[in-house]
């Protein structure tokens, strides 16, 4: 089991997109994967998957340390489940809700799959784990890092997402030094860009002199074709008509690079890493 966290300070790098559309791609691989919504405004479950928080909720079982199994729910495609964010988060999140070791409780949660503790809903059997954090470095997010194996960034390349992406990156060491030192950035992924401007252009040269490697080759360019799969809830590889299947296919090429960085030696099945 691989455990990616989407994380960046900045709202609308499209974490809860990313997260949407490669949860679609590894399933379309055959991968089983599940996404934690761990961001109280609830994009990930219910605004893009439609799914709602039942009665073992996430912020329930992060407060009681509970077994994270029982608030998996199935979504509308195979092989993807979810467990959506719920209200009882903004408490955790603004500190109101004091629980010991907080920002290792994820982790503690997750250490119980891989330890084939926790078997509610066959979350034992979970290839991805994909956890779509808030658009703040705080305790949630900190949660989402400690917990995490990979960090994939969504970057907005313009000005303000180039700041906030220096921030995001100093937290993720943050939680190395503190909490998680294995834990590695998987990649930066460039979006909601259009490469046809010298103004797009730019800013992507400038991300990928300051920050190299780190930076995934795929690029998702702007479109209302990606909207309009999270609007449908529907994500692009499973989407109907010859108008999604560029933007689908940009997914796909994120899937092979985030499979060859997490040392994936076959993405067919999803049943053998190195």
């Amino acid at each position: 089991m691989v455990v990616v966290a989407l994380a960046n300070l900045k709202g609308g790098s499209a974490k809860s997109t990313t997260a949407f559309n490669l949860a679609g791609v590894l399933s379309e691989a055959g991968f089983r994967v599940l996404c934690i919504d761990i961001d109280p405004q609830k994009t990930l479950g219910e605004a893009f998957f439609g799914v709602y928080a039942a009665q073992s909720t996430l912020s329930s079982v992060l407060i009681e340390d509970g077994l994270i199994g029982t608030a998996v729910q199935p979504t509308n495609f195979a092989n993807v489940h979810i467990i959506p964010a719920d209200d009882g988060l903004k408490a955790i999140k603004s500190g109101q809700t004091q629980i010991e070791g907080g920002e290792l409780r994820l982790r503690s949660c997750l250490t119980r799959i891989k330890a084939n503790v926790d078997r509610h809903n066959n979350v034992n059997q979970v290839d991805w784990v994909l956890i779509d954090c808030p658009p703040s470095l705080d305790r949630l997010t900190m949660n989402a890092l400690a917990a995490s194996d990979y960090v994939l960034i969504p970057v907005d390349p313009g000005a303000g997402g180039r700041g906030a992406l220096g921030d995001t990156i100093e937290y993720v060491y943050s939680a190395q030094k503190w909490y998680n030192p294995t834990l590695k950035i998987l990649g930066l992924l460039i979006n909601n860009t259009d490469p046809r401007t010298v103004y797009d252009q730019t800013t992507q040269e400038l991300v990928r002199e300051t920050y190299g490697e780190l930076v995934f080759k795929t690029i998702v360019t702007a479109s209302v074709r990606v909207r309009e799969s999270s609007e449908a809830q529907v994500p692009l590889v499973f989407c109907e008509g010859a108008e999604f299947v560029r933007y689908a296919n940009m997914y796909r090429s994120l899937r092979s690079e985030v499979l060859q960085r997490a040392g994936w030696q076959r993405g067919v099945n999803g049943q053998e890493k190195s």
